[in-house]
């Protein structure tokens, strides 16, 4: 498979299903690519995606699960178990070069450093190219670089939270107390709890990356944000 090679066009999104998965099939929508963080093998296989890719050190996903996306073609990039990279990262990676944008489905509860560790990985400046969101539980995250149109109604609660330094916000639109020239840091609760008035918010992040959380407001479609 070409990853993004020269005079190759990008596809428009993927979807990165990582960890362990549990509850109803989500509305995916019709992602370009799909791709498997190890244990979210057997949530995709569950939910009867079409897994284009499995990407970890495989010692989450059951051997079940293996050979069915074996089965299916899918691609297999298998790393050690003494690795320093988590198996999100891997996948990310994985789509860097291939997309445009990444929605990645997270598993809700489980362990809170892990969930701390995957909403930092998603901020990380190395997919800066990328147009990130993810869904935890009922929780919709952007990652928000420059000028980012947000999903959510009028009504929707929707916090902006400083990642990684502080974020200096240029302006906001379309929320109840808006921010304008504004530095959010990481260490201060400023950002949380917005509202949204009027739809679609925009958040123009002049410095720095924000996550922008709607606490219940999982996307249908799971569509990347335009």
């Amino acid at each position: 498979m070409d990853r993004g090679g020269c005079g190759v066009k990008r596809r428009r999104w993927a979807l990165v299903v990582a960890g362990d998965q549990h509850g109803e099939a989500p509305v995916t929508g019709s992602p370009d690519l799909v791709v498997a963080a190890d244990g979210g093998l057997d949530a995709a296989r569950r939910w009867r995606l079409r897994v284009d890719a499995v990407v970890g050190d495989l010692d989450s996903a059951s051997d079940a699960a293996m050979g069915w996306a074996k089965r299916c073609g899918a691609e297999i990039e298998a790393h050690p178990v003494d690795k320093d990279a988590t198996d999100l990262e891997l996948a990310m990676a994985w789509v860097l070069a291939q997309v445009e944008a990444a929605h990645v489905l997270l598993p809700s509860g489980g362990r809170l450093d892990q969930a701390m560790a995957s909403l930092a990985v998603l901020a990380s400046p190395r997919w800066a190219a990328l147009e990130v969101s993810a869904t935890v539980g009922e929780a919709h995250v952007t990652v928000v670089r420059g000028l980012r149109r947000l999903r959510g109604e009028a009504g929707e609660v929707v916090s902006l939270l400083a990642v990684g330094g502080p974020a200096l916000v240029a302006s906001t639109s379309g929320l109840l107390f808006p921010l304008a020239e504004e530095a959010l840091s990481p260490t201060s609760g400023r950002g949380t709890s917005n509202v949204i008035v009027a739809v679609p918010p925009t958040v123009d992040v002049a410095e720095g990356v924000l996550l922008a959380i709607r606490p219940s407001g999982a996307p249908i479609g799971l569509a990347p944000d335009a």
